[in-house]
């Protein structure tokens, strides 16, 4: 039997934790919270959010096809 690292302990355990929380979610209501968690962590560290590859290309000048 395999045992996981760590690492691998830790992750499960966050995955689980997710699941518990939005388990009885509409789609809807879970999209709303990785949405929200999403930009809570781009806040946390800096980060943009954009919508879409193509939109950022747009951004640079490039034409996108």
């Amino acid at each position: 039997m395999k045992t996981n690292s760590p690492i691998e302990q830790e992750v499960n355990q966050i995955r689980l934790a997710i699941y518990e929380k939005i388990k009885n979610m509409t789609p809807a209501q879970v999209t709303e919270y990785y949405r929200k968690s999403g930009e809570a962590t781009a806040k946390k560290f800096g980060f943009k959010i954009i919508e879409s590859a193509r939109e950022r290309t747009n951004q640079q000048g490039v034409v996108s096809p």
